[in-house]
């Protein structure tokens, strides 16, 4: 994100401007999946704002923040432009510019929506400004849409007097428009922050930080408290908290306390929605002849003791998990391994060069797709960095070397009596 530097005001400030556009996306039904995302490779390397989520799409958001509107045509629109095509290209996400100015007038949104429809008519745009105006286009609608309709003037002042241009033929399209939002947005996407969240919920005050996460320890009485704990944004810890009550997950005794309610089905439902095929998994060889798998192990524990500050994060889970837990059933040998970074430099550290199949691999690393839920929750055992013992448990139910009989051992052993201890 980039501003000028004209007589500055809090609407130039990145961080702040990323909260408006933020909480402005999931009113209009969107999840937060991260900020910050790396994009491209060596050189040429770029970071999106926002990765977002809805009816199972991604969407990457760019946002930019400007005074004046002038100046979002002049600089900001075409270098956010240009990043979103080639997100749109090489992650296939749907993109979305986002901008933010002091005051939106009804000239500016004529020529952004006259000029998108030109040069990029495949990416959707978000206008913000401090007076509570949000005028969306979704990027594969043909129109835009007016949230917080109450604080702005009417579609009739704004739009073109040629209604045809956008569409428009039913004066009600705005509410029935907020329907669905508000649908979404009592919906649970078990994205990347939310899977984090309920993690912190789930695990923070339980007083087993040492044994089974590595996550914060605190108590938690609202959606702020959450926030603040999880270090992520109130509006996306809000958003779940209302999605939780929402499905009857959780309910507020005042405004003072949230109380869990039916913990087995959360975790029941994430379960279901969670995919571990999600994740891009390498098999991998040893460069080293292997004879008996536990002693192969034992060699990889070491090397992932010395290398796993130096290379980047790593964190064993799925059977190989389990066992740090003490809970081992299965003879299951396969062994799963987490890692952020460079693939090529793990590989080398850990002595292992690519292999063909998944069913011939001697271990398997995982370049996970919801990043903070994994590593932000890992912990140490005996100096092993670790999931904690919710992921290893959604991780094992969609293994096929009898995954699901490990699961429901960890299940019965650990997360029963943790779950339990929730329910109020």
């Amino acid at each position: 994100m980039q501003s000028d530097s004209i007589s500055r005001s809090p609407y130039d400030d990145n961080a702040f401007s990323r909260q408006m556009v933020v909480k402005s996306l999931i009113h209009l039904g969107f999840a937060l999946e991260e900020e910050q995302v790396p994009l491209g490779e060596s050189k040429l390397r770029s970071v999106l704002d926002l990765v977002v989520l809805r009816e199972g799409k991604r969407y990457a958001v760019e946002v930019k923040c400007s005074r004046k509107m002038q100046l979002v045509f002049m600089h900001l629109l075409p270098r956010a432009l240009l990043l979103l095509q080639a997100a749109k290209r090489i992650r296939g996400f749907f993109p979305i510019v986002a901008i933010v100015v002091e005051e939106l007038a009804k000239q500016d949104i004529r020529r952004l929506a006259v000029q998108m429809n030109f040069y990029a008519p495949d990416v959707g745009w978000l206008l913000v400004d401090k007076r509570g105006k949000v005028v969306f286009k979704d990027p594969e609608a043909n129109e835009p849409i007016i949230l917080n309709q109450t604080e702005v003037e009417s579609q009739d002042a704004i739009l073109p007097k040629d209604r045809r241009v956008w569409g428009y033929d039913q004066p009600s399209l705005f509410d029935e428009y907020s329907m669905r939002a508000a649908s979404h947005f009592r919906s649970l996407s078990f994205s990347d922050l939310e899977q984090w969240l309920l993690k912190v919920l789930l695990l923070s005050s339980d007083g087993s930080k040492s044994e089974y996460w590595g996550g914060p320890v605190g108590n938690i009485a609202n959606a702020f408290q959450l926030s603040k704990l999880a270090e992520v944004s109130p509006p996306v810890a809000n958003s779940l908290v209302n999605a939780m009550e929402f499905r009857g997950y959780l309910k507020r005794a005042g405004r003072k306390n949230l109380i869990l309610l039916r913990p087995e089905a959360i975790l029941e439902e994430w379960r279901e929605k969670y995919r571990f095929s999600d994740n891009t998994i390498f098999p991998c060889r040893s460069i080293y002849p292997v004879s008996e798998s536990d002693v192969f192990f034992d060699e990889v524990l070491g090397d992932i003791k010395k290398c796993n500050k130096q290379v980047g994060p790593l964190a064993i889970t799925g059977h190989q998990g389990a066992a740090r837990y003490g809970v081992r059933y299965s003879s299951a040998k396969s062994i799963h391994v987490y890692f952020w970074g460079n693939k090529h430099g793990i590989a080398s550290a850990l002595n292992l060069v690519p292999g063909d199949t998944i069913g011939e691999a001697d271990l398997i690393l995982v370049e996970p797709k919801y990043r903070q839920s994994v590593f932000r929750a890992r912990l140490e055992r005996d100096e092993i960095p670790v999931c904690d013992v919710f992921q290893c448990y959604l991780d094992l139910f969609h293994l096929p070397d009898r995954g699901q009989e490990q699961a429901n051992l960890i299940y019965e052993a650990i997360i029963s009596r943790i779950l339990r201890r929730k329910e109020k």
